[in-house]
Protein backbone atom coordinates (compact mmCIF):
# COMPACT_ATOMS: atom_id res chain seq x y z
CA UNK A 1 0.00 0.00 0.00
CA UNK A 2 3.04 2.29 0.32
CA UNK A 3 3.41 2.78 -3.42
CA UNK A 4 0.89 4.25 -5.82
CA UNK A 5 -0.51 1.70 -8.27
CA UNK A 6 -0.53 2.88 -11.88
CA UNK A 7 -3.95 1.79 -12.94
CA UNK A 8 -3.90 -1.74 -14.31
CA UNK A 9 -7.63 -1.47 -15.00
CA UNK A 10 -7.03 1.16 -17.68
CA UNK A 11 -7.77 -1.65 -20.17
CA UNK A 12 -11.40 -1.50 -19.11
CA UNK A 13 -11.24 2.26 -19.47
CA UNK A 14 -9.98 1.94 -23.05
CA UNK A 15 -12.87 -0.35 -23.97
CA UNK A 16 -15.69 1.39 -22.13
CA UNK A 17 -14.52 4.62 -20.56
CA UNK A 18 -12.91 6.17 -23.64
CA UNK A 19 -16.35 6.81 -25.08
CA UNK A 20 -17.42 8.64 -21.95
CA UNK A 21 -14.24 10.73 -21.78
CA UNK A 22 -14.53 11.70 -25.42
CA UNK A 23 -18.12 12.77 -25.01
CA UNK A 24 -17.40 14.59 -21.78
CA UNK A 25 -14.64 16.56 -23.47
CA UNK A 26 -16.69 17.26 -26.59
CA UNK A 27 -19.51 18.88 -24.64
CA UNK A 28 -17.46 21.23 -22.51
CA UNK A 29 -18.20 24.90 -22.73
CA UNK A 30 -15.60 26.95 -24.59
CA UNK A 31 -13.00 28.43 -22.29
CA UNK A 32 -13.35 32.04 -21.35
CA UNK A 33 -10.52 34.48 -20.71
CA UNK A 34 -12.84 36.70 -18.73
CA UNK A 35 -11.31 37.28 -15.29
CA UNK A 36 -13.70 39.45 -13.32
CA UNK A 37 -12.34 41.08 -10.20
CA UNK A 38 -14.06 40.89 -6.87
CA UNK A 39 -16.66 43.63 -6.81
CA UNK A 40 -16.67 46.57 -4.44
CA UNK A 41 -19.35 44.82 -2.41
CA UNK A 42 -16.85 42.08 -1.61
CA UNK A 43 -18.81 39.41 -3.48
CA UNK A 44 -17.06 36.91 -5.72
CA UNK A 45 -17.67 37.23 -9.46
CA UNK A 46 -15.10 34.50 -10.16
CA UNK A 47 -13.57 31.43 -8.55
CA UNK A 48 -10.25 31.66 -6.71
CA UNK A 49 -7.87 28.78 -7.48
CA UNK A 50 -4.32 28.10 -6.37
CA UNK A 51 -3.04 29.48 -9.68
CA UNK A 52 -5.38 32.44 -10.16
CA UNK A 53 -9.01 33.38 -10.50
CA UNK A 54 -11.16 31.75 -13.17
CA UNK A 55 -14.62 32.27 -14.60
CA UNK A 56 -17.07 29.42 -13.80
CA UNK A 57 -17.15 28.52 -17.50
CA UNK A 58 -13.48 27.51 -17.19
CA UNK A 59 -14.10 24.78 -14.62
CA UNK A 60 -14.69 21.99 -17.14
CA UNK A 61 -14.97 18.45 -15.79
CA UNK A 62 -14.95 18.96 -12.03
CA UNK A 63 -14.63 16.81 -8.93
CA UNK A 64 -16.41 18.74 -6.19
CA UNK A 65 -15.28 16.82 -3.08
CA UNK A 66 -11.63 15.77 -2.95
CA UNK A 67 -8.53 16.04 -0.77
CA UNK A 68 -5.10 16.86 -2.19
CA UNK A 69 -3.44 16.21 1.18
CA UNK A 70 -5.60 14.79 3.95
CA UNK A 71 -5.36 15.26 7.73
CA UNK A 72 -2.33 17.48 7.23
CA UNK A 73 -1.41 20.66 8.96
CA UNK A 74 1.41 23.19 8.95
CA UNK A 75 1.44 22.93 12.74
CA UNK A 76 2.87 19.97 14.68
CA UNK A 77 0.03 19.73 17.17
CA UNK A 78 -2.08 16.59 17.05
CA UNK A 79 -5.77 16.33 17.88
CA UNK A 80 -7.10 13.23 16.21
CA UNK A 81 -5.17 13.61 12.96
CA UNK A 82 -1.59 13.07 11.80
CA UNK A 83 0.29 15.99 10.26
CA UNK A 84 2.64 15.18 7.38
CA UNK A 85 6.08 14.34 8.80
CA UNK A 86 8.69 16.93 7.88
CA UNK A 87 10.93 14.37 6.16
CA UNK A 88 8.05 13.26 3.92
CA UNK A 89 6.90 16.66 2.70
CA UNK A 90 8.81 16.55 -0.60
CA UNK A 91 7.57 13.03 -1.40
CA UNK A 92 4.02 14.11 -0.50
CA UNK A 93 4.17 16.97 -2.98
CA UNK A 94 5.49 14.70 -5.71
CA UNK A 95 2.87 12.03 -5.02
CA UNK A 96 -0.06 14.47 -4.91
CA UNK A 97 1.05 16.09 -8.18
CA UNK A 98 1.31 12.65 -9.82
CA UNK A 99 -2.26 11.81 -8.80
CA UNK A 100 -3.51 15.09 -10.25
CA UNK A 101 -1.57 14.63 -13.47
CA UNK A 102 -3.02 11.14 -13.84
CA UNK A 103 -6.46 12.72 -13.52
CA UNK A 104 -5.62 15.41 -16.07
CA UNK A 105 -4.64 12.76 -18.63
CA UNK A 106 -8.12 11.22 -18.50
CA UNK A 107 -10.01 14.52 -18.64
CA UNK A 108 -10.37 15.94 -15.11
CA UNK A 109 -9.87 19.70 -15.26
CA UNK A 110 -10.72 21.00 -11.79
CA UNK A 111 -10.59 19.58 -8.27
CA UNK A 112 -12.27 21.23 -5.28
CA UNK A 113 -10.16 20.49 -2.22
CA UNK A 114 -12.28 20.22 0.93
CA UNK A 115 -9.51 20.03 3.52
CA UNK A 116 -9.98 23.33 5.39
CA UNK A 117 -6.64 23.06 7.18
CA UNK A 118 -3.68 22.53 4.93
CA UNK A 119 0.03 23.43 4.52
CA UNK A 120 -0.54 26.09 1.89
CA UNK A 121 3.14 26.18 0.88
CA UNK A 122 2.92 22.51 -0.13
CA UNK A 123 -0.29 23.18 -2.02
CA UNK A 124 1.42 25.98 -3.94
CA UNK A 125 4.19 23.57 -4.97
CA UNK A 126 1.68 20.93 -6.04
CA UNK A 127 -0.31 23.44 -8.11
CA UNK A 128 2.83 24.39 -10.05
CA UNK A 129 3.27 20.79 -11.16
CA UNK A 130 -0.17 20.08 -12.63
CA UNK A 131 -2.57 21.58 -15.18
CA UNK A 132 -5.52 20.65 -12.93
CA UNK A 133 -7.10 23.73 -11.37
CA UNK A 134 -7.41 23.45 -7.59
CA UNK A 135 -10.02 25.32 -5.54
CA UNK A 136 -8.96 25.56 -1.88
CA UNK A 137 -11.37 25.69 1.05
CA UNK A 138 -11.61 27.41 4.37
CA UNK A 139 -13.77 26.27 7.26
CA UNK A 140 -13.78 23.65 10.01
CA UNK A 141 -13.87 19.87 9.74
CA UNK A 142 -15.05 17.49 12.50
CA UNK A 143 -13.78 18.88 15.80
CA UNK A 144 -12.19 15.57 16.83
CA UNK A 145 -10.05 15.58 13.69
CA UNK A 146 -9.23 19.28 13.55
CA UNK A 147 -5.93 20.90 14.56
CA UNK A 148 -6.03 21.95 18.20
CA UNK A 149 -5.63 25.67 17.49
CA UNK A 150 -8.79 25.53 15.36
CA UNK A 151 -10.76 23.16 17.58
CA UNK A 152 -10.07 25.45 20.55
CA UNK A 153 -11.80 28.39 18.85
CA UNK A 154 -15.06 28.70 20.74
CA UNK A 155 -16.15 32.26 20.10
CA UNK A 156 -18.55 32.29 17.16
CA UNK A 157 -17.23 35.57 15.81
CA UNK A 158 -13.62 34.42 16.06
CA UNK A 159 -14.65 31.39 13.98
CA UNK A 160 -16.31 33.70 11.48
CA UNK A 161 -13.31 36.03 11.33
CA UNK A 162 -10.94 33.15 10.59
CA UNK A 163 -13.00 31.87 7.65
CA UNK A 164 -13.72 35.33 6.28
CA UNK A 165 -10.03 36.25 6.29
CA UNK A 166 -9.07 33.13 4.33
CA UNK A 167 -11.83 33.82 1.81
CA UNK A 168 -11.19 37.53 1.32
CA UNK A 169 -7.51 38.16 2.12
CA UNK A 170 -5.74 34.83 1.69
CA UNK A 171 -4.62 31.66 3.43
CA UNK A 172 -1.60 31.50 5.72
CA UNK A 173 -0.11 34.84 4.77
CA UNK A 174 -0.47 34.20 1.02
CA UNK A 175 -2.80 35.86 -1.45
CA UNK A 176 -4.43 32.50 -2.25
CA UNK A 177 -8.08 32.85 -1.31
CA UNK A 178 -10.43 30.05 -0.41
CA UNK A 179 -13.15 29.49 -3.00
CA UNK A 180 -15.50 27.51 -0.79
CA UNK A 181 -16.31 26.96 2.90
CA UNK A 182 -16.17 23.41 4.28
CA UNK A 183 -18.07 22.65 7.49
CA UNK A 184 -18.95 19.39 9.20
CA UNK A 185 -21.18 17.62 11.66
CA UNK A 186 -19.58 14.85 13.74
CA UNK A 187 -22.72 12.77 14.10
CA UNK A 188 -26.46 13.07 13.50
CA UNK A 189 -26.87 15.48 16.43
CA UNK A 190 -25.37 18.98 16.36
CA UNK A 191 -22.97 20.05 19.09
CA UNK A 192 -23.05 23.68 20.22
CA UNK A 193 -19.63 24.23 18.62
CA UNK A 194 -20.88 22.90 15.29
CA UNK A 195 -23.89 25.19 15.42
CA UNK A 196 -21.53 28.15 15.84
CA UNK A 197 -19.51 27.05 12.81
CA UNK A 198 -22.61 26.59 10.64
CA UNK A 199 -24.10 29.95 11.65
CA UNK A 200 -20.78 31.70 11.01
CA UNK A 201 -20.50 30.09 7.56
CA UNK A 202 -24.01 31.22 6.66
CA UNK A 203 -23.24 34.81 7.70
CA UNK A 204 -20.07 34.83 5.59
CA UNK A 205 -21.97 33.54 2.59
CA UNK A 206 -24.55 36.24 3.11
CA UNK A 207 -21.74 38.82 3.02
CA UNK A 208 -19.61 37.62 0.12
CA UNK A 209 -21.67 34.93 -1.65
CA UNK A 210 -19.04 32.20 -1.21
CA UNK A 211 -20.43 28.65 -1.59
CA UNK A 212 -20.60 26.14 1.27
CA UNK A 213 -19.98 22.37 1.36
CA UNK A 214 -20.85 20.19 4.33
CA UNK A 215 -19.67 16.84 5.63
CA UNK A 216 -23.05 15.32 6.28
CA UNK A 217 -24.28 13.88 9.54
CA UNK A 218 -27.94 14.85 9.27
CA UNK A 219 -28.37 16.64 5.94
CA UNK A 220 -31.87 17.95 6.62
CA UNK A 221 -30.88 19.33 10.02
CA UNK A 222 -27.84 21.00 8.48
CA UNK A 223 -29.95 22.45 5.68
CA UNK A 224 -32.47 23.95 8.10
CA UNK A 225 -29.80 25.52 10.31
CA UNK A 226 -27.97 27.04 7.34
CA UNK A 227 -31.11 28.40 5.69
CA UNK A 228 -32.44 29.76 8.99
CA UNK A 229 -29.07 31.47 9.43
CA UNK A 230 -29.34 33.23 6.06
CA UNK A 231 -27.60 30.86 3.63
CA UNK A 232 -28.66 30.65 -0.02
CA UNK A 233 -29.69 27.03 -0.78
CA UNK A 234 -28.41 27.23 -4.36
CA UNK A 235 -24.92 27.90 -2.95
CA UNK A 236 -24.80 24.92 -0.56
CA UNK A 237 -24.11 21.23 -1.10
CA UNK A 238 -24.34 18.27 1.25
CA UNK A 239 -21.82 15.42 0.93
CA UNK A 240 -21.98 11.62 1.25
CA UNK A 241 -25.77 11.68 1.26
CA UNK A 242 -26.20 8.18 -0.22
CA UNK A 243 -24.67 6.48 2.84
CA UNK A 244 -27.19 4.44 4.88
CA UNK A 245 -30.14 5.51 2.70
CA UNK A 246 -30.77 2.09 1.14
CA UNK A 247 -31.10 3.71 -2.27
CA UNK A 248 -33.89 6.12 -1.31
CA UNK A 249 -33.94 9.89 -1.71
CA UNK A 250 -36.20 10.24 1.37
CA UNK A 251 -36.20 13.59 3.13
CA UNK A 252 -33.45 14.87 0.83
CA UNK A 253 -36.27 15.76 -1.55
CA UNK A 254 -36.89 18.87 0.55
CA UNK A 255 -33.27 19.94 0.09
CA UNK A 256 -33.14 19.58 -3.69
CA UNK A 257 -36.59 21.11 -4.13
CA UNK A 258 -35.22 24.22 -2.40
CA UNK A 259 -32.39 24.39 -4.98
CA UNK A 260 -29.54 22.99 -2.89
CA UNK A 261 -27.14 20.33 -4.16
CA UNK A 262 -26.29 16.84 -2.91
CA UNK A 263 -23.06 14.94 -3.51
CA UNK A 264 -22.28 11.22 -3.90
CA UNK A 265 -18.76 9.81 -3.69
CA UNK A 266 -18.83 6.17 -2.52
CA UNK A 267 -17.97 4.60 -5.88
CA UNK A 268 -15.93 1.48 -5.20
CA UNK A 269 -16.69 1.57 -1.47
CA UNK A 270 -19.35 -1.07 -0.93
CA UNK A 271 -18.66 -0.97 2.81
CA UNK A 272 -20.32 2.49 2.76
CA UNK A 273 -22.91 2.04 -0.01
CA UNK A 274 -23.31 -1.19 -2.03
CA UNK A 275 -23.32 -0.63 -5.79
CA UNK A 276 -26.97 -1.59 -6.16
CA UNK A 277 -28.00 0.98 -3.54
CA UNK A 278 -25.81 3.66 -5.11
CA UNK A 279 -27.45 3.09 -8.50
CA UNK A 280 -30.91 3.12 -6.93
CA UNK A 281 -30.18 6.34 -5.08
CA UNK A 282 -28.87 8.23 -8.11
CA UNK A 283 -31.66 6.84 -10.29
CA UNK A 284 -34.24 7.92 -7.70
CA UNK A 285 -32.88 11.46 -7.62
CA UNK A 286 -32.74 11.73 -11.42
CA UNK A 287 -36.17 10.20 -11.98
CA UNK A 288 -37.57 12.69 -9.48
CA UNK A 289 -36.33 15.48 -11.77
CA UNK A 290 -33.30 16.59 -9.78
CA UNK A 291 -30.29 15.46 -11.82
CA UNK A 292 -29.39 19.16 -11.93
CA UNK A 293 -28.82 19.10 -8.16
CA UNK A 294 -26.30 16.23 -8.01
CA UNK A 295 -22.50 16.13 -7.91
CA UNK A 296 -20.48 12.94 -8.21
CA UNK A 297 -16.96 12.81 -6.85
CA UNK A 298 -14.47 10.33 -5.38
CA UNK A 299 -13.50 11.90 -2.02
CA UNK A 300 -10.05 10.48 -2.65
CA UNK A 301 -7.79 10.82 0.35
CA UNK A 302 -4.65 9.29 1.73
CA UNK A 303 -2.38 9.84 4.70
CA UNK A 304 0.93 8.63 6.08
CA UNK A 305 0.85 5.77 8.59
CA UNK A 306 4.10 4.21 9.77
CA UNK A 307 5.92 5.57 6.74
CA UNK A 308 3.35 4.20 4.26
CA UNK A 309 0.76 5.92 2.11
CA UNK A 310 -2.66 4.69 3.17
CA UNK A 311 -5.85 5.37 1.22
CA UNK A 312 -9.26 5.49 2.89
CA UNK A 313 -10.58 1.96 3.25
CA UNK A 314 -7.18 0.29 3.46
CA UNK A 315 -7.25 0.15 7.25
CA UNK A 316 -9.70 -1.15 9.86
CA UNK A 317 -12.59 -1.65 9.70
CA UNK A 318 -12.73 -1.81 5.89
CA UNK A 319 -9.49 -3.56 4.76
CA UNK A 320 -10.22 -2.98 1.08
CA UNK A 321 -7.29 -4.35 -0.98
CA UNK A 322 -8.25 -2.03 -3.86
CA UNK A 323 -8.42 1.16 -1.81
CA UNK A 324 -5.44 2.75 -3.53
CA UNK A 325 -7.25 2.53 -6.88
CA UNK A 326 -9.66 5.26 -5.76
CA UNK A 327 -7.66 8.22 -7.00
CA UNK A 328 -9.00 11.31 -8.76
CA UNK A 329 -8.66 9.51 -12.12
CA UNK A 330 -10.95 6.74 -10.84
CA UNK A 331 -13.94 8.90 -11.71
CA UNK A 332 -13.23 8.54 -15.43
CA UNK A 333 -11.48 5.16 -15.52
CA UNK A 334 -13.98 3.29 -13.33
CA UNK A 335 -16.96 5.25 -12.01
CA UNK A 336 -18.15 6.71 -15.31
CA UNK A 337 -17.93 3.40 -17.23
CA UNK A 338 -19.79 1.70 -14.39
CA UNK A 339 -22.53 4.35 -14.45
CA UNK A 340 -22.88 3.90 -18.20
CA UNK A 341 -23.21 0.14 -17.75
CA UNK A 342 -25.85 0.80 -15.09
CA UNK A 343 -28.02 2.74 -17.51
CA UNK A 344 -27.07 6.36 -16.90
CA UNK A 345 -26.72 8.52 -20.00
CA UNK A 346 -23.80 10.63 -21.12
CA UNK A 347 -26.09 13.64 -20.71
CA UNK A 348 -26.72 12.78 -17.05
CA UNK A 349 -23.02 12.24 -16.38
CA UNK A 350 -22.13 15.54 -18.05
CA UNK A 351 -24.78 17.19 -15.88
CA UNK A 352 -23.17 15.77 -12.73
CA UNK A 353 -19.58 16.57 -13.66
CA UNK A 354 -19.72 19.70 -15.84
CA UNK A 355 -23.02 21.58 -15.78
CA UNK A 356 -23.80 21.34 -12.07
CA UNK A 357 -20.40 22.53 -10.79
CA UNK A 358 -20.56 25.51 -13.17
CA UNK A 359 -24.11 26.38 -12.09
CA UNK A 360 -23.28 25.92 -8.41
CA UNK A 361 -20.41 28.40 -8.59
CA UNK A 362 -22.60 30.87 -10.44
CA UNK A 363 -25.47 30.50 -7.95
CA UNK A 364 -27.89 28.73 -10.31
CA UNK A 365 -29.91 25.59 -9.63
Amino acid sequence: MDSYKKKSNRREFINIGALSVGLLISTRLPSSNKMEATSKTGKFNNIPTLTGDIDPSQLGTTLMHEHILFFSSPAPDDRGFKPIPEDLRAESVEFAAALLNDAARVGIETVVDLTPFRPIDMYEEIAKRTPVKIVASTGFYRRSKTPKWMADMDDEYQIEEHMLKEAVEGIGGTKIRAGIIKIAEESAIFSNWEKKVFRAAARIQNKIDIPIATHTGNALEQFELLINSGANPSRVFFSHVDVSRKGNIGDLIKIVKAGAYIEVDTFGQDFYTPKSELVSFLRSVCDSGFAKNVFISIDSNWHWANGKKMFEGSEAPAFDPNASNRTFAYMITDAVPWLLKSGFSIKEINTFLIDNPRNFFTGKS
